[in-house]
């Protein structure tokens, strides 16, 4: 089974039921793989195919969210609810790390590279954010 045909299927899926969410979330995403792509090119001079941006979007938002996920099970075990002063410092170094190794492990770019990318795609993905939501 090739590795696209699930993320395919999910988003013919998410199609069928959401038809103006999903072609939203389809341009939100080719914007970013976009912006991904070129600035990686540019920023370490490496040539960045469409697929390592788009891995590189998907695991951006999957990391970070499989951080959290290790935080609460730490904090359910443990019984640390409340992140105040050096915690709540952990708790956003952990995020930002988890965001920039994203791109770090599918763009195969050095730490620096990976997070001027990360500052890019994020201030122009946020900016695509809003631009389609006022549009649409």
């Amino acid at each position: 089974m090739p590795a696209i045909l699930i993320p395919l299927l999910l988003y013919i899926a998410f199609l069928a039921f959401a038809p103006a969410a999903a072609i939203k979330f389809g341009v939100w995403f080719a914007l970013t793989t976009a912006v991904v792509r070129f600035a990686a090119a540019k920023v370490s001079g490496s040539d960045t195919g469409w697929g390592e941006a788009a891995q590189a979007v998907i695991y951006a938002a999957v990391l970070p969210v499989l951080a959290l996920l290790g935080l609460f099970g730490f904090s359910g075990a443990t019984g640390i609810s409340h992140f105040e002063n050096f915690g709540a410092i952990a708790v956003l170094t952990l995020l930002l790390g988890s965001f920039i190794g994203a791109f770090t492990i599918s763009l195969g770019t050095s730490l620096k590279d990976s997070a001027i990318v990360a500052a890019i795609a994020t201030a122009c993905s946020a900016v695509a954010g809003w631009a389609i939501r006022a549009a649409g």
